[in-house]
């Protein structure tokens, strides 16, 4: 079993929830988005009741044994977590219109530069 820390406070979990969480945080921690997930904890009184833990990129889990081996149907007790999917945003490959637009938005732009490294456009800009 494990003993999770969490926003001040702390909750004891299996061990493969415990690694699962650890898993999910450090996978997406690139992120933006949070993402709520429900598990099953021990209270203190031995019941188990569900959790309900926000994950985002600031996320920070301390995670620590408390038993030094599994406890037989541990994950029968302690099921994994559902994760939300991951959001993974489809990237359109650039089309030759795009790509020609873009090529001729840098050569007026670096003629630009060249213009005012020159000195060439004070006029077009004093007004």
């Amino acid at each position: 079993m494990k003993r999770i820390s969490y926003a001040g406070g702390s909750i004891l979990t299996g061990d493969d929830v415990a690694q699962a969480l650890l898993d999910y945080v450090t996978e997406h921690s690139s992120g933006d988005a949070s993402v709520a997930v429900n598990i099953l904890v021990q209270e203190p009184d031995g019941t188990t009741r569900t959790h309900t833990l926000v994950l985002g990129p600031a996320t920070e889990l301390d995670v620590a044994d408390v038993a030094e081996e599994s406890l037989a149907g541990e994950l029968e007790l302690f099921p994994l977590p559902v994760f939300p999917a991951s959001r993974v945003l489809a990237v359109e490959e650039p089309s030759a219109e795009g790509e020609a637009e873009a090529e001729i938005r840098a050569k007026d732009f670096n003629r630009a530069v060249e213009e005012i490294d020159q000195g060439e456009d004070r006029g077009r800009y004093d007004q």
